[in-house]
């Protein structure tokens, strides 16, 4: 009877196994040119600005709650040795058509040397999965894809000095990545299924989690440059 309860017991412990969901991140996309690797070699603080969406793309109000993650791109390479030109006074000198064509001139007149592009910040990347495993090692299905989003960056540098290409970048954020991934817990399923029914949308990043995004993706952008 102790043995038939003890093997009960066992039971009911494993059937109560943790559950957790992990999103795979889509691989980086890295290319640097030589050119831009043996300027850096030679230019241990260079002058950069960073050049973000025109306003025509971006509402005030998007631009005032995005504006964190451009101070946070421009902290890191500050911390990193850079220089960096405030972007609204270089907006002002290259509306001028003669130095968007003459980049001698704009080189001269900003005194900077590299355009760092934040080509595109996308915070709605859709990650799912209908796989999950237990913290006993055990793996199986859901009965439906569990989906979150999740967040990509790209930046594209030039060299000022000649408008050339230099190289581009894209790092990518999936949420439930690091460590054991999300607990599949009772208000995780019950979310997922007010998604499912549209009745609430895809979990957002959280404003602290993009950001510590940023700083990384940033970081790594300067480390990929200068190799």
């Amino acid at each position: 009877m102790k043995k038939l309860s003890f093997l009960l017991f066992l039971f009911i412990l494993s059937s109560c196994s943790t559950k957790y969901i992990k999103f795979t991140p889509s691989d980086n996309e890295i290319f640097t040119t030589n050119r831009l690797a043996e300027f850096l070699e030679s230019n241990s603080s260079p002058k950069i600005v960073l050049r973000t969406p025109s306003n025509t793309v971006l509402t005030t109000e998007e631009e005032d709650d995005i504006s964190y993650l451009y101070s946070a791109i421009e902290k890191e390479f500050l911390s990193s040795g850079f220089v960096v030109r405030d972007r609204n006074l270089f907006n002002q000198v290259i509306s001028n058509n003669e130095n968007t064509v003459d980049y001698a001139k704009l080189k001269s007149k900003t005194d900077t040397d590299l355009i760092i592009e934040l080509i595109k910040l996308d915070t709605e990347v859709i990650y799912e999965t209908n796989k999950y495993y237990t913290d006993k090692g055990k793996k199986g299905l859901l009965d439906g894809a569990y989906k979150q989003y999740g967040a990509a960056v790209e930046f594209k540098v030039v060299l000022i000095d000649n408008n050339e290409f230099a190289g581009t970048y894209k790092f990518n954020y999936a949420p439930c990545a690091e460590g054991l991934g999300c607990e599949i817990s009772e208000s995780f399923k019950q979310r997922m299924k007010r998604i499912e029914k549209k009745k609430e949308g895809y979990v957002t990043v959280e404003k602290d989690i993009l950001e510590d995004f940023i700083r990384n993706a940033t970081s790594r952008l300067v480390d990929d440059m200068r190799q």
